[in-house]
């Protein structure tokens, strides 16, 4: 078994609870993007996207993950600093979002070699920035 205060537990366990907030918040951009674009065809297109079970599905994840995220994200603020939860939660939840609409909308497939290079430069100076902040967990 692991104790309570071994290191693993001390750095892990605040990074798994913003990190599960951060991944139910992507659940729910991509989702809602989905249920968007649902509820354009169904009002502006005059065709009714809500006939069949999928869409009613969308529509109930989306509302889960929506719940999920913001239970995640006060678990770990309860147990944890905010200054650590806040920026590990935004970072991880841009990186989803970015990957997850990447893949699902095919929104990489104008990407150039540069861009992708800077796009990955971004992200490294991101979670630099929230290593940074992650010393923090060594002085509590």
């Amino acid at each position: 078994p692991i104790s309570p205060n071994s290191r693993k537990v001390r750095f892990g366990l605040p990074l798994a609870y913003a990190s599960l907030g951060s991944f139910m918040a992507a659940l729910t951009t991509l989702f809602a993007k989905t249920l968007v674009n649902l509820l354009s065809a169904s009002l502006f297109d005059h065709d009714n996207q809500f006939t069949n079970f999928l869409s009613w599905a969308i529509l109930l994840i989306t509302a889960f993950t929506a719940a999920s995220q913001v239970y995640w994200i006060n678990q770990g603020l309860l147990r944890y600093d905010a200054l650590l939860q806040v920026p590990v939660f935004y970072v991880v939840w841009t990186v989803f979002d970015i990957i997850g609409g990447g893949i699902y909308f095919n929104e990489f497939r104008m990407f150039t070699t540069i861009k992708y290079v800077l796009f990955v430069l971004g992200v490294c100076v991101i979670f630099s920035g929230v290593g940074l902040l992650a010393n923090r967990l060594k002085h509590n």
